[in-house]
């Protein structure tokens, strides 16, 4: 007698059946043990009788050896050659020879011996084809039994990893999405900023050309106004050869007089 305790049943059925049917059909190992523990705990939780379900045994018998299958055909007819001109042929027996009539006849018994062989074989393919359908048969019932009980945990499954599919691809498009808006944030601002400098800069230039016309168009001494309908900014920063005073003919004179 074996010193190993007995193995944990479920509903009648051994644990590791269970846990090796589960793995197999894809279940994730967390959800095969919470099967298990909820299975354990309802078939023997508190103020709960263990039920036990008698193990799955086919209906359809398949012996393991069929004695009447066993086929035991020797061939009892051996013919010996004959010799023309030699051999004494005849119908009937005599001390020295069967004769042909002996000989047919054992013919005949070994081909009806073969024809008994025959039939056995094809009555026992038969009913053995008969048990075989009856096997399946009972097993497409089962495993459409435990197809129904494993499709919900599947189900579940395919789901869990569906929305965690979807939220992973949530997350990479909002990373995406963000990812973006910050380059198009950063490439505003990089152009608003470059289009205020410029701007900064047309001002700045514009300030300075201002003074440079305000302080070139200074008036000297005895130069006439500008016009007024002469916009501003269009003075004129130097005077031309014919608004230029005569500074040379008064130097010249005034030399003459000194000497």
């Amino acid at each position: 007698m074996s010193d190993e305790p007995d193995e944990q049943l479920v509903y009648g059925v051994p644990v590791h059946t269970i846990v090796d049917a589960l793995r197999g059909a894809g279940v994730a190992e967390d959800d095969v043990i919470a099967v298990l523990g909820r299975a354990i705990a309802r078939q023997s939780g508190p103020g709960l009788m263990a039920t036990e379900t008698p193990p799955f045994v086919f209906q359809t018998n398949v012996p393991q050896e069929a004695p009447l299958c066993e086929l035991h055909f020797e061939p009892s007819f051996t013919h010996p050659d004959f010799v023309d001109g030699v051999t004494v042929v005849q119908a009937g027996e005599t001390p020295t020879e069967i004769g042909f009539n002996r000989r047919f006849h054992a013919i005949e018994d070994d081909l009806g011996e073969i024809a008994e062989a025959l039939r056995t074989s094809s009555n026992c393919m038969k009913e053995l084809r008969l048990e075989l359908f009856g096997v399946v048969q009972e097993l497409q019932v089962k495993l459409t039994a435990l197809d129904r009980r494993i499709d919900p945990l599947k189900d579940k499954q395919e789901t869990k990893e569906t929305k965690e599919k979807e939220k992973e691809k949530e997350g990479k498009d909002t990373k995406d999405k963000e990812g973006k808006d910050t380059k198009e944030k950063e490439g505003k601002e990089q152009k608003d900023k470059e289009g205020k400098e410029g701007k900064d800069d047309k001002e700045r230039a514009k300030d300075d050309r201002k003074e440079f016309l305000d302080f070139a168009g200074t008036a000297a001494p005895g130069t006439p106004p500008a016009a007024p309908d002469q916009a501003e900014g269009d003075e004129r920063t130097f005077i031309s050869l014919e608004d230029r005073p005569e500074v040379g003919r008064d130097a010249l004179s005034g030399s003459e007089e000194d000497s």
